[in-house]
């Protein structure tokens, strides 16, 4: 699967090599509301690592003595972390990748078209072994952000024919080796109720 990873990441940034590209993915920002790029911002603000440092000194970039703070704070954050700290960042982001993924389903697929969301969160689903054998002790946001995998699977299959619904819903369910398809009885339950 590490390879399938890195061959998306790989992917995802070619298409952001040349000029052009760069240029067309800066019209089809200006394209999005403010708030939904607001929004966007503080999602990647959760972000551990780097990235979500850069985010928050962005976030507070108009003040300047909380940017010398923030930028003091990150240089200090150099220094290799232990074995530990390692392990419980590495367990955190998995959540944290959760989460994102799951708000780019929300408010990304579901606005726009409802029916194609279904197929990620089903595969959302089927990588639960990954993320809960690599959460470590991050297990309940991991199954938090499930739960609400879940509720974003019940919306969309409001679009779709009932019985192909129930079917996928019926296979996720058939291999819970987790626990985190649990909810999925109660979106199925409601599918079939009269």
């Amino acid at each position: 699967m590490r390879r399938t990873a890195i061959t998306t990441t790989d992917t995802l940034a070619s298409k952001f090599q040349s000029h052009a590209d760069v240029e067309h993915a800066r019209e089809r920002i200006h394209q999005r509301s403010p708030d939904s790029l607001a929004d966007f911002i503080l999602s990647l603000a959760h972000a551990p690592g780097p990235v979500g440092d850069q985010v928050r000194t962005f976030i507070v970039g108009d003040d300047v003595p909380e940017t010398v703070a923030a930028i003091r704070e990150r240089i200090a954050s150099l220094a290799l972390p232990t074995d530990y700290a390692q392990r419980h960042a590495q367990g955190r982001q998995i959540g944290v990748s959760l989460e994102l993924i799951l708000d780019s389903s929300e408010n990304l697929l579901l606005p726009a078209d409802p029916a194609a969301a279904f197929s990620p969160l089903g595969a959302v689903f089927e990588a639960d072994s990954m993320a809960m054998e690599h959460c470590g002790e991050h297990d309940w946001e991991v199954s938090s952000a499930y739960r609400r995998a879940a509720q974003l699977m019940q919306t969309a299959a409001a679009h779709l024919p009932t019985a192909t619904v129930a079917e996928t819903l019926r296979e996720l369910i058939s291999h819970d080796g987790y626990g985190v398809r649990a909810p999925l009885n109660s979106v199925l339950a409601a599918l079939e109720s009269p």
